[in-house]
């Protein structure tokens, strides 16, 4: 028996990303409740860059709600000057439509979807830009991103659920791209096009996905045979009897019950 109906859910990236990584991590976080936010373990230096990052992130939703940056005092480094660097390069205006944190789903014929957009930037003519904040050292490629089940669902759930947000009353794949921008690279800037090709293989990916979930049983969810993987992941202590090396920095998973609202804000 499962702890939770898997008919009921919807999946965000991060939940169809830890399936595919570790079917038992799926378990333990999404049927068994089991969930430590990302700062729980790991070193000073660890915690420091994931509380760095939200308040990036909570930066960012407030310059591009209200058109405004804090006075630079009041912000540590190196926030501050990742702030900058995003004012540079995408800065607020009054021509194009912003949507920062914004969060859209999709219940259709089985694929139920959700994501949270860090922004949303919709043009007069109807085109849409998909951003996402990335603040850690690494730089992976676009041909990385591709690939990732991140991008595949954004994309898709934009042009699937996304045209109430379109001049033209709905968007076509062409009328859409996604950029991950890291203000520690500021100039690395490789948007990603989407296509009908595309579309296509994402909706049967996640329709197969998804189906293949809801038919498992309970004991179904077993280990990954990549230890490696383990690493990297939270339930360490649970499986091995010892801690991860390193916890991966990841944004918190909409498929838990947080609420966004309540999130403290930053004491400088």
């Amino acid at each position: 028996m499962q702890a939770r109906d898997l008919k009921d859910m919807f999946f965000s990236q991060l939940a169809l990303k830890t399936y595919q990584s570790c079917p038992l991590r799926f378990r333990r976080r999404y049927l068994e409740g089991l969930f430590w936010p990302g700062n729980w373990a790991g070193d000073k230096k660890q915690r420091e860059a994931i509380e760095g990052g939200r308040l990036f992130h909570l930066l960012a939703q407030r310059y591009y709600t209200q058109g405004e940056v804090p006075a630079g005092q009041l912000v540590p480094e190196p926030v501050a000057a990742w702030l900058g660097n995003l004012v540079s390069f995408r800065p607020f205006n009054g021509e194009n439509r912003f949507y920062p944190e914004h969060e859209l789903r999709l219940n259709d014929r089985g694929i139920r979807l959700l994501a949270k957009y860090d922004l949303l930037m919709v043009t007069p003519d109807g085109r849409a830009v998909i951003y996402d904040w990335k603040t850690n050292g690494s730089r992976p490629t676009a041909a990385f991103w591709r690939k990732d089940f991140q991008t595949r669902v954004y994309l898709y759930l934009l042009c699937r659920a996304g045209g109430a947000y379109s001049p033209k009353g709905g968007f076509t794949p062409e009328d859409i791209s996604m950029v991950y921008w890291n203000p520690n690279h500021p100039g690395a800037i490789e948007p990603l096009a989407y296509s009908e090709k595309q579309l296509l293989a994402d909706e049967k990916l996640f329709r197969e996905t998804i189906e293949k979930l809801e038919g498992l049983d309970f004991e179904d969810f077993g280990p990954t045979p990549d230890q490696r993987q383990c690493r990297f992941c939270e339930y360490a202590p649970i499986c091995h009897g010892e801690r991860a090396m390193e916890l991966e920095m990841v944004e918190e998973d909409l498929d838990i019950d947080l609420d966004w609202e309540s999130i403290g804000e930053i004491a400088f």
